[in-house]
């Protein structure tokens, strides 16, 4: 049954990427339990966390009391596979020269779509009411501020416990925040439009979905603010 605004075709496509989200996160689940009863325990231990990071879109869903498009819960997953599974366990980052700087790019884009549409439920909704451009702003500085973190997170690791997350020192964390600030810029860009121009270039279906998702429960948002 479709959902109202939505085609068949545009359902088509939602269901296959609720499948993959979940072969993904299934994949995830089979690595860690097999590290575990292999006893290869940071494995396990890895796995685990990202297992649970790739069930941070619906907490955010559940915390925020909105619907997110499903493309978010992809694209989180999509990364999270990507430079975990390929990234660490088969060892892309030092077998494809240029690995690292696209999971960083990746996921400042991600991070920057998903501050963006966190900005957006309140904007919609009324709650909050600024101009596009404070919107994009606050979606790429959500983005920069999460990739400066991890490269924190990368040198803490490096120095406490001799990891080499850091390769090549302070060039490999200036040119992983060069790449971040692009990816944040760019979802940035795509928020902006949208909010802007009813744009958003080839993000267009996502933000519309949750436009339309929005769109469909303001009985539920008005009787909460009673």
């Amino acid at each position: 049954m479709l959902s109202k605004g939505q085609s068949e075709s545009d359902q088509w496509i939602t269901n296959a990427e609720i499948v993959v989200t979940i072969v993904i996160q299934l994949l995830i689940l089979a690595i860690a339990a097999g590290a575990l009863a292999g006893r290869q325990w940071l494995t396990a231990f890895s796995g685990a966390v990202v297992l649970l990071l790739s069930f941070a879109p619906s907490a955010l869903e559940r915390h925020l009391r909105v619907q997110l498009p499903v493309e978010v819960s992809l694209f989180t997953c999509l990364f999270l596979f990507a430079t975990f599974v390929l990234g660490e366990l088969r060892d892309f980052y030092e077998r494809v020269w240029w690995w690292d700087l696209a999971m960083h790019g990746t996921s400042a884009f991600v991070l920057g779509l998903i501050g963006f549409l966190m900005v957006y439920v309140f904007y919609m909704t009324h709650r909050v009411k600024i101009e596009p451009i404070y919107v994009a702003c606050i979606s790429f500085g959500a983005a920069v501020t999460v990739g400066t973190m991890w490269e924190i997170f990368e040198f803490l690791m490096d120095q406490s416990f001799g990891l080499q997350m850091q390769r090549s020192g302070l060039v490999d964390t200036m040119t992983d925040q060069i790449v971040n600030a692009v990816g944040a810029l760019v979802a940035a860009i795509i928020g902006y439009r949208y909010v802007k121009h009813g744009d958003a270039m080839w993000g267009h279906r996502v933000i519309r979905n949750l436009a339309q998702r929005l769109s469909r429960t303001p009985s539920k948002r008005s009787k909460r603010s009673l």
